[in-house]
């Protein structure tokens, strides 16, 4: 007997490969003393931040965000963020931390290029999408061989909804490639914020030019590596002050800072208070040295 062909040998109608991995989605709020301390997003992520309620602010590569109900900031891997709130508006938050991988191409939500902030004019279609999606998460527990397919369903749909939502445009060039750069850049020059550290040198020290480097890591972060240095120098001198009673020119050193004037008066245009007033509110309200 001849072999006989296959009736369906034609192109497959539909054919995708997907790889989802969500390292965090939720709704939190409500607690008046919540806040997030600086922080630096997983180089492979991408975090949706949607306010539902309450009135919540960020600092964004050293760039304030204030936030109201109905608005979504998106961080991307490399973003250096904090968030806090007004205790007498508790914020409540639907956020997500995800990464996709899709027909070959790896980290597709990092190769797209986000506006920072969006206003959602349809806030209860949202709320509520969000809304069966955890409701999918938390029957993740019940019997049932095909649950995973389940959560995956639901959480495809709702990312495919905000992308046709938000309308990211897709950048070009190996953009995990050179995330990986601006990444390590920041890892080698934390490890020296107490040295003096030129751009030329941190560009060297990377095996990129200097104005290349410059472009990139602007591109990536949205500050200049000399911004991001004051900053990055400005957060270990505020860690510094509240957990320890080291004189404010010892902590000017340690932070990076030869002259405790300039110190003094660059910490104080960031945080609104000199070293020592930032010190000993921190201290009253049982963040400082025990």
């Amino acid at each position: 007997m001849s072999d006989l062909p296959y009736h369906h040998d034609w192109k497959p109608r539909f054919e995708a490969s997907l790889g989802l991995r969500v390292k965090w989605f939720g709704r939190w709020g409500g607690d008046p003393e919540w806040s997030i301390e600086a922080s630096r997003l997983g180089a492979d992520l991408v975090c949706f931040f949607y306010l539902e309620a309450g009135e919540c602010s960020a600092v964004i590569n050293g760039v304030e965000q204030s936030m109201k109900q109905g608005e979504l900031v998106v961080l991307r891997g490399a973003d250096v963020f904090s968030y806090w709130q007004n205790p007498k508006k508790p914020q409540t938050s639907l956020s997500a931390c995800l990464s996709l991988d899709r027909d070959g191409i790896s980290n597709e939500l990092m190769q797209l290029s986000y506006q920072r902030h969006y206003h959602l004019k349809n806030r209860k279609a949202y709320e509520e999408r969000f809304q069966q999606v955890m409701d999918t998460l938390d029957a993740m527990g019940g019997k049932g061989d095909w649950n995973d397919l389940h959560v995956t369903a639901a959480l495809l749909q709702w990312l495919a909804e905000l992308q046709d939502l938000l309308k990211p445009k897709r950048e070009g060039g190996d953009n995990a490639k050179t995330v990986h750069y601006v990444l390590k850049a920041q890892d080698w020059v934390l490890d020296r914020l107490g040295q003096e550290v030129t751009v030329q040198e941190w560009a060297g020290a990377s095996g990129l030019n200097t104005d290349y480097f410059s472009r990139l890591f602007k591109t990536h972060t949205g500050m200049s590596p000399r911004a991001w240095l004051i900053e990055a120098r400005l957060q270990r001198a505020s860690r510094v002050l509240a957990n320890s009673d080291e004189a404010i020119a010892e902590v000017s050193s340690i932070s990076g800072f030869n002259c405790p004037f300039h110190f003094s008066r660059t910490f104080k245009k960031r945080f609104g208070m000199p070293p020592a007033k930032y010190r000993k509110l921190q201290q009253l309200q049982g963040l400082g040295p025990a």
